[in-house]
């Protein structure tokens, strides 16, 4: 039989406010959300004075805990699954980006064959290899390719592709946007030097997400506003932010959470193999990499993915004055899980969704998660 479980006296996050609230989970979804719920048959779970919040859902992510999601090794990807809800993870889009083509689609073909234990993989995010070499970042360029209707037909065979980053000014870009858009992908818009008229342009050919607002795309200006100028003004585009304090000053994620709204701001991590753990070196892709300071980069110094975790981000947003810790934590759950396009069954805690869920103290730090209707993970000091 399923086992069902009351979880009781938390701060419930629903309709994006904290509210006192029992949740009685039954076996993998969530049943019943009420101020009161008796339930004899449940095994009963005390969580006063918690913050209960759907789990968060990180759509651009590389790796962490000395786990990478660019591999061919199923184990290795299973690992990152493990290791992810310890940071409040349930789900994720694990990005790809390669040295090439056919690492890229052999990448993408591994993400979707794990099953392991932990956070769930909901597919995958090409970024890329349809970007912009003046804009690639810290991208291989020999990932880099032009906009190609038989390769994007590949890329979709490979894996279930739920995100793909597109720089709409390259030729042919706006017809393999469309192409994208109508298979169910998530187009986004990014490593591009896009102006604000082409970048409008690709919002009305099926483009409706930004990846990691400000990094690797023409800046916003006030006489050229840029990618992030057209997302504004696009009603329903979300936009990433990567708010760890390195890639965005925290001025410039207030400046977005105030243009976007909370139900428009997505927050991400971009984070790579060292995520979570002490500062060192360590290889990237291929290449020689640094983490100290917060930030991860190249010998060159080129920013390469970062250090960041879900929580540390969410926290992030709450400390710095950006957002109440319930539109934080919307940012992290709710917002992600309509750009991967499962918000029918996640990012919410109500009858009928996925019994994803994160315990948090009081200051926002994970003490329980619990993907499927089963905890997953407990803190030492749970």
């Amino acid at each position: 039989m399923p086992q069902i479980v009351l979880l009781r006296g938390a701060n419930v996050l629903r309709d994006g406010s904290l509210e006192p609230a029992d949740v009685l989970i039954d076996g993998a979804v969530i049943a019943e959300v009420s101020p009161i719920i008796q339930a004899e048959s449940a095994d009963v779970v005390d969580v006063s004075g918690r913050i209960l919040a759907p789990g968060f859902i990180d759509v651009h992510v590389h790796g962490g805990g000395g786990h990478s999601l660019l591999s061919t090794e199923i184990a290795e990807i299973e690992a990152y699954c493990r290791w992810a809800p310890s940071r409040g993870v349930t789900s994720f889009v694990a990005t790809i980006c390669a040295a090439s083509v056919e690492e890229g689609i052999a990448y993408a073909r591994a993400a979707s064959e794990a099953k392991g234990s932990g956070a769930t993989v909901l597919g995958v995010n090409f970024e890329g290899p349809f970007v912009s070499p003046e804009r690639c970042g810290a991208l291989p360029r020999s990932w880099l390719q032009p906009p190609d209707a038989e390769l994007l037909k590949r890329m979709l065979d490979a894996a279930p592709v739920r995100v793909m980053t597109v720089a709409p000014e390259l030729p042919g870009a706006h017809e393999l946007m469309e192409a994208a858009a109508r298979t169910g992908v998530r187009v986004s818009v990014g490593h591009s030097d896009a102006t604000f008229e082409v970048a409008k342009a690709a919002f009305d050919a099926g483009a409706s997400h930004v990846t990691h607002a400000f990094n690797a795309m023409r800046p916003l200006h006030h006489r050229e506003p840029g990618p992030i100028g057209a997302a504004i003004e696009v009603r329903g585009a979300t936009v990433e932010a990567i708010a760890d304090g390195v890639h965005l000053h925290p001025a410039t994620v207030r400046l977005l959470a105030e243009a976007l709204g909370s139900d428009r701001l997505c927050l991400v991590t971009d984070a790579v193999t060292p995520a979570g753990l002490p500062e060192g070196a360590f290889r990237l892709g291929g290449k020689e990499a640094t983490l100290r300071g917060g930030a991860v980069t190249l010998p060159d110094g080129t920013i390469a993915g970062s250090a960041a975790t879900m929580d540390a981000v969410v926290r992030n947003v709450v400390d710095w004055g950006i957002a109440p810790p319930a539109q934080a934590l919307s940012m992290a759950s709710a917002v992600p899980a309509h750009v991967a396009g499962v918000g029918a069954r996640k990012g919410r805690i109500e009858p009928g969704y996925d019994a994803d869920i994160v315990l948090l103290s009081a200051h926002l730090d994970v003490e329980e998660t619990w993907v499927g209707g089963r905890c997953v993970y407990r803190s030492r000091e749970a």
